[in-house]
């Protein structure tokens, strides 16, 4: 199987590299990516939280989603397991997350994630597909 994404070190924080065909999966594999910092697997799809983010750029598109979905989870109480885009425009991407109220004892947590940030943020575009990164503040 090809690799969606791969957690990065990045000093005191930590991020995420992904790759996609389109913009659409190369937010979907972020996203897995970044729910792959929050928890260890045993996440069930048991709720779904719809998305939509508005944004000037490409970049500012990444950040503002991944930033909603961390505080999507913050604010529910919630980890996540799946995402699904279900539409993109230049400036604009709606979508859904798959996941479960989080379960002392039941889910093995790895990082408070606090925030997308813009430091040494890439979202490149080209025929070969989209490449993104996104470093977090823990």
């Amino acid at each position: 199987m090809e690799q969606r994404f791969k957690e990065i070190d990045y000093g005191g924080d930590i991020g995420v590299e992904a790759w996609g065909e389109n913009t659409a999966r190369v937010l979907e594999n972020a996203t897995l990516g970044l729910f792959s910092l929050m928890v260890r697997g045993g996440v069930s799809s048991k709720v779904e939280r719809e998305i939509a983010v508005q944004a000037a750029s490409a970049e500012d598109l990444l950040i503002d989603w991944l930033s909603e979905v961390i505080t999507t989870a913050a604010s529910r109480g919630e980890v996540y397991c799946q995402t699904q885009i279900r539409s993109t425009g230049p400036a604009a991407v709606r979508g859904v997350i798959r996941g479960e109220p989080i379960q002392s004892g039941r889910h093995d947590l790895r990082f408070d994630v606090k925030a997308a940030t813009y430091h040494d943020v890439l979202f490149e575009s080209g025929e070969d597909g989209c490449h993104v990164r996104v470093i977090f503040d823990l």
